[in-house]
């Protein structure tokens, strides 16, 4: 590994009544640092590493900002997560393309994160307000990620769950927004969602009912980490598999 200082990743992408799920809602997520050994890293890696830490920094001044004009207002869904655990979760995935898509994508952060990884990513997100943060964010740190105001539900769509309660949480309604991207929820390869509690079965039903089979859904949870999804199974082991470890 070279001698390029990296930075600890710190911890914190966006949710989307309950709190996200493990998440205390009168509370902020807490700010952990992780570190991953120097040794692990070739020069290009930590030089990656060292971009995604200053993007995270970033992102935890924008929650800071956010969070205090917000508190004067409305209640409001997003909150952050945490940026290292999703960074940790994406980095075994990095530079092979897959096309990744966050549904809310709020400040754009884990959406700007995947793209400097390697994905070709984009984010939806139905706050017209964030999604311009997002475009800035990306801009700042030269980013292709591509961001659209709407809804990640697609047209059409509709949650009927067993029990019959089919709100759909802190989800909000808008127009879909794979139109303006020009892709469908089946053209990627890769979802992530942040989802409050009660909101994960309606984002498996989404992903059975508009994903593809062997596209791989990340649910991140304050309280169990991310978890993964194929064919709406929980994917045990390594996620990407196709290309082995790097």
């Amino acid at each position: 590994m070279s001698t390029v200082a990296v930075r600890p990743i710190v911890s914190s992408s966006s949710s989307s009544t309950t709190s996200p799920a493990g998440v205390d809602p009168t509370g902020l997520p807490s700010r952990v640092t992780t570190n991953l050994p120097i040794s692990a890293l070739t020069p290009e890696d930590a030089a990656l590493r060292a971009r995604i830490t200053a993007l995270c920094h970033e992102g935890w001044a924008l929650w800071d900002r956010f969070e205090a004009t917000a508190a004067e207002r409305r209640f409001h869904p997003f909150v952050a997560s945490d940026y290292a655990v999703v960074l940790e979760a994406l980095w075994p995935g990095r530079c092979r393309g897959l096309r990744f898509l966050e549904w809310g994508s709020a400040n754009g952060l884990i959406t700007v994160m995947a793209d400097l990884l390697g994905f070709t990513a984009c984010g939806i997100e139905l706050d017209a307000n964030l999604s311009r943060t997002a475009h800035e964010l990306a801009r700042q740190f030269n980013s292709s990620a591509r961001f659209v105001t709407g809804s990640f539900l697609p047209t059409g769509y509709r949650w009927r769950p067993s029990d019959g309660d089919a709100r759909t949480g802190t989800l909000g309604t808008g127009s879909s927004g794979y139109q303006e991207l020009g892709l469908a929820l089946d053209d990627f390869d890769v979802v992530f969602g942040y989802p409050w509690d009660g909101e994960e079965p309606m984002m498996r039903d989404l992903m059975r009912s508009y994903g593809r089979a062997d596209a791989l859904l990340l649910l991140h949870s304050a309280t169990t980490g991310i978890t993964g999804y194929r064919g709406g199974r929980v994917v045990a082991g390594d996620w990407w598999p196709s290309t082995g470890d790097r």
